[in-house]
């Protein structure tokens, strides 16, 4: 069964793959929150430098398993590869969505 984007899923999806901070942080709402390995990251300025790291440090590259909508947004799962210890990792990528934009992400396994 195929699975279903929507426009800012699959640009957060493809921005993430092809590691592009600048399309990335475009899905994201000004005051977005992000959530991951224990830290908070607060606006659109601390989330585009986490990603950038995380670009930098880990590469990842998202292979999409399934979207499950949300009433307020959606999760996104699936393995997570790239140049890093215990690769691939499957994760959970919990999106709140308001007005077309991410308002909220937390990154778990």
């Amino acid at each position: 069964m195929a699975i279903h984007f929507t426009p800012l899923i699959a640009r957060f999806v493809e921005s993430m793959n092809a590691h592009d901070s600048a399309a990335f942080i475009t899905c994201f709402a000004p005051h977005a929150i992000v959530e991951d390995e224990g830290h908070t990251h607060r606006g659109t300025a601390e989330i585009e430098a986490w990603i950038k790291q995380a670009f930098a440090d880990y590469q990842p590259i998202l292979e999409v398993a399934s979207v499950t909508d949300m009433e307020a947004g959606a999760v996104i799962t699936g393995p997570v590869s790239g140049p890093f210890p215990g690769s691939p990792v499957v994760l959970n990528y919990d999106l709140t969505i308001a007005q077309d934009r991410i308002a909220a992400l937390k990154c778990a396994v």
